[in-house]
């Protein structure tokens, strides 16, 4: 069997961990004198129960009479490593035989001469005993052996040493086992709160400093003592203005701008007259340079025949452009030229065509070098009865261009205006510069009207205007102000688009306190003690109230990172 050697003050929890870290199923425990394992009877029940559920044999060898007596008592192999003979747990006799002593000064030859006599006149007493009365007796004869007791008889000389008051022998005594099972318990649970107790201590501690530093957050809340201001004046707006603001007698003069723009449409309306009508094709011709790179001028109604005879001729009169010459090749130009057929008819909505010539040109070396291209077909070429808009169609399609022209210009996110710029309402003019009817219908009834408007607006920045505003509130007080609020009404609005100026009367009301700037005081206390923060708010000039909201509640100084830090000035 393996050892173990057990400590005095070795608690019974720590001696079966010992035990069932052993490789070894069968061992002996060596308990010494005065061991703690001794102290209870619990002790030994809670050892041989823990160590017979592992699958365990174990032994105990001590020579503490009461830790013997505790393992016979408990059921468990025990012995005295001096005796081994004499283990209390004893052993199981079927049969004993007690016989008579004779006195040591009888003679030898007496001895031998009735020896067998003896034996045939000494009684035989036979004895069945049980286990347990076997047990019993060799515990009995073990403490007469050490006590040097024999059959009767007591030597006083021995008592001091081995009377059962000596501690060697003494009876044994068994504590409350309740009182025992709690103290073991209250071990097992001081234990585990050591064991699991101090990482959690460490890990709290660490994410009470941990948090902060990196999750901390503050809200800074300011208030400041506001001051009601109002103005009322006269302003005019000009172009020709040097300065951006100056009051000038009791006018205000502010630098204006005038902004213009122009737009086009062109929109298709169903036509409700119909007449016999015979019109003719029209499209788009390119005209090629592949001469020279000199400039060729061609006149309206200028002749382009296609391949199979048809002529058409150009509207309006056209410069085509020189060709150019490259490494001594000439690279043709071109030009797009609107073109109408010859004659009416449906039979000159053709193409698209590759090449038209210049009967003009014909005889000349330029015949070769001055052509024309249709890339896409001509259309609108017509001999018969169809729909045609009469006067009323065109005079309420004019209405109706001149109304989507004057729309366009009433939504100020079309136009490009610059950054701050201020338009107010009566400071704009919107003129309709052209509008041409096309009679001529498509195949599905509709003639077009082409029509074309220019805007113009006076406005200011109204930026300017504020600041100019600002200054006259903030007087002779050398803190810098802000305006908390501030209402600003335009009346008597008048635009003079000869002079380029506007004249208007303002209704400024508002609210003054001091200028702050929330980016540069999140700097200011980067970081900082929140005692140095609260000095920082404290010394802001108007403060009317100011507080600090931190989290986690314990979090002592401002976050390092700016994003952690809300600013509400109010």
């Amino acid at each position: 069997m393996k050892k173990i050697i057990v400590e005095k003050n070795e608690s019974v929890a720590d001696l079966v961990d010992r035990i069932l870290n052993e490789p070894d199923n069968k061992v002996t425990l060596v308990v010494p004198k005065g061991s703690a394992l001794g102290k209870t009877m619990r002790n030994f029940h809670i050892l041989k129960r823990e160590i017979e559920d592992a699958g365990r044999i174990i032994k105990i060898e001590s020579v503490d009479e009461n830790i013997l007596a505790f393992a016979k008592e408990s059921g468990m192999e025990n012995n005295h490593p001096l005796w081994n003979e004499h283990s209390l747990e004893g052993g199981f006799s079927d049969i004993l035989v007690e016989t008579d002593t004779e006195d040591e000064e009888s003679s030898s030859s007496r001895k031998t001469s009735s020896k067998k006599q003896q034996k045939a006149e000494t009684p035989v007493k036979i004895a069945i005993q049980t286990e347990e009365e076997d047990k019993e007796e060799d515990f009995k004869n073990f403490r007469k052996e050490y006590r040097g007791e024999s059959s009767g008889e007591h030597e006083p000389e021995n008592e001091g040493a081995f009377s059962d008051n000596n501690r060697f022998f003494k009876e044994a005594t068994i504590p409350d086992e309740h009182d025992e099972e709690q103290a073991l318990r209250k071990r097992t649970i001081l234990g585990k709160i050591v064991t699991f107790g101090i990482p959690v201590v460490l890990v709290i501690a660490g994410l009470f400093f941990a948090v902060p530093h990196f999750l901390g957050s503050a809200k800074i809340t300011i208030d400041f003592k506001k001051t009601p201001w109002e103005y009322n004046h006269a302003f005019t707006a000009s172009v020709s203005a040097v300065s951006p603001a100056t009051q000038v007698g009791n006018q205000v003069i502010i630098k204006g701008s005038v902004i213009k723009s122009s737009k086009n449409t062109t929109q298709l309306f169903q036509a409700s007259g119909s007449a016999n009508v015979s019109e003719k094709a029209k499209g788009t011709l390119t005209i090629y340079n592949a001469y020279s790179s000199a400039a060729q001028s061609l006149v309206a109604t200028t002749r382009f025949v296609t391949p199979d005879g048809k002529t058409f001729r150009i509207i309006s009169g056209v410069v085509v452009p020189g060709a150019q010459i490259t490494n001594g090749q000439i690279v043709p130009s071109s030009i797009n030229v609107q073109v109408i057929a010859d004659q009416a008819g449906d039979s000159y909505n053709v193409g698209p065509i590759a090449k038209l010539t210049v009967p003009g040109f014909q005889g000349t070396a330029k015949y070769d070098g001055f052509y024309g291209s249709l890339a896409s077909s001509t259309s609108g070429g017509f001999i018969g009865f169809k729909k045609v808009p009469t006067a009323s169609d065109i005079a309420a399609a004019k209405a109706s261009t001149t109304i989507i022209l004057q729309s366009a210009f009433s939504d100020a996110g079309r136009i490009n205006y610059p950054e701050n710029f201020k338009i107010l309402n009566g400071a704009t003019s919107t003129q309709i510069t052209k509008l041409s009817v096309n009679t001529t219908t498509d195949q599905n009834g509709k003639f077009s009207v082409f029509g074309e408007a220019a805007f113009q607006a006076i406005g200011f920045d109204e930026s300017i205007l504020k600041t100019f505003l600002l200054t006259l509130a903030q007087g002779n007080n050398t803190t810098s102000a802000a305006f908390s609020s501030l209402d600003l009404k335009y009346g008597d609005i008048r635009a003079d688009f000869i002079n380029n100026t506007m004249s208007f009367s303002l209704d400024a009301r508002g609210a003054v306190e001091p200028a702050f700037s929330a980016d540069e005081f999140r700097d200011s206390i980067l970081g900082k003690s929140m005692s140095d923060a609260r000095l920082a708010i404290a010394a802001l000039p108007a403060l009317a109230d100011g507080t600090i909201s931190a989290w986690p509640a314990w979090l002592g100084n401002i976050p390092s990172n700016k994003d952690k830090i809300q600013i509400v000035a109010n």
